[in-house]
């Protein structure tokens, strides 16, 4: 048994699922429940919520601060990793402003994914991965006795949100990290209209800070009893109907991750100047349309004629 502090500093939900094999290589290998000090924007203790390979989750405050904020901040870091009174702490990233407090702490083994021979030297030898191919590789690098390569999140018992039905369920994400990866909304308003035809309960997704993708949507989709705007729930509701999907549409992020990882129909779409098809790793059901290599019409034809195949 080895008691074990994980240390993910990232701030996306996709890279949340992207941990979920070196999580359980840790729990499974070593027989004991793991410490998670995780970036609070990233919504662990949400995403995780069902899982069994940890004992407690620790959010923490990774952003970029002045010299004396950032002094405070690498004190009361050390401070919540000495408490946490571990025989091994792993980094699942090479962040210099999270390995003083790592140096510094008591801890004896210490694992900086992608550190260099020398203390705040960098490794690049993976460099040229996406970032969950990275954490599969230092994942590997560790011969842990145990190797799960399982990227599926546990569910729970299911609940009906707002008395829709499960059946016919569509959830249409249409923002993405920073809007970098955004497809044209016109693109997703036409698909909505088509799907407003048919027996189908529509959810569109959007960060709560980005409202102004309501001056966007038409009136007759805000409107229709058959569309929910999601930018006003929990992470917890929106997990939950993410879950309870039966089809997800939408530009390659976190939701996407999600979907994937509850196994779900998912298309994805992305435009390779900004990102890849990351998510890719996760499950081998999802549908990946490239924006340079097909045109809009191209795209919202095949999404229509898959789902239509399975709905009408």
């Amino acid at each position: 048994m080895k008691k074990t502090l994980v240390i993910i500093a990232t701030r996306g939900i996709g890279d949340l699922i992207y941990h979920l094999p070196l999580l359980r290589s840790l729990y499974e290998s070593y027989k004991e429940k793991l410490i998670i000090l995780s970036n609070k924007v990233n919504h662990s203790k949400e995403v995780y919520k069902f899982e069994t390979f940890y004992k407690e989750i620790i959010e923490f405050e990774n952003t970029r601060f002045g010299f004396f904020k950032t002094l405070k901040t690498i004190i009361n870091l050390k401070k919540i990793i000495n408490e946490c009174n571990v025989d091994q702490l792993i980094l699942t990233s090479n962040s210099r402003r999270l390995m003083t407090p790592i140096y510094l702490s008591g801890v004896k083994e210490k694992i900086i994914f992608g550190q260099g021979k020398f203390f705040f030297i960098k490794d690049n030898k993976y460099q040229y991965l996406t970032h969950a191919d990275k954490i599969m590789k230092y994942t590997e690098d560790l011969n842990l006795p145990i190797k799960a390569k399982n990227f599926y999140l546990t569910q729970s018992n299911l609940k009906n949100i707002d008395n829709f039905k499960k059946n016919n369920l569509v959830f249409v994400n249409i923002d993405s990290h920073h809007d970098q990866n955004n497809w044209n909304i016109k693109n997703y308003i036409n698909i909505i209209f088509q799907l407003l035809s048919y027996n189908i309960n529509i959810y569109i997704n959007f960060s709560p800070s980005k409202l102004h993708f309501l001056k966007l949507l038409p009136k007759k989709i805000i409107n229709s009893d058959k569309v929910t705007l999601t930018h006003n729930k929990t992470i917890t509701e929106i997990i939950q109907i993410i879950n309870l999907s039966d089809y997800v549409i939408g530009n390659e992020s976190g939701p996407i991750c999600l979907a994937a990882s509850f196994k779900k129909e998912v298309h994805s779409i992305y435009l390779p100047i900004h990102t890849k098809p990351e998510s890719k790793i996760i499950s081998n059901k999802t549908i990946y349309y490239n924006t340079e290599k097909e045109s809009d019409e191209v795209i919202i034809n095949k999404i229509m004629k898959s789902l239509l195949r399975r709905i009408a």
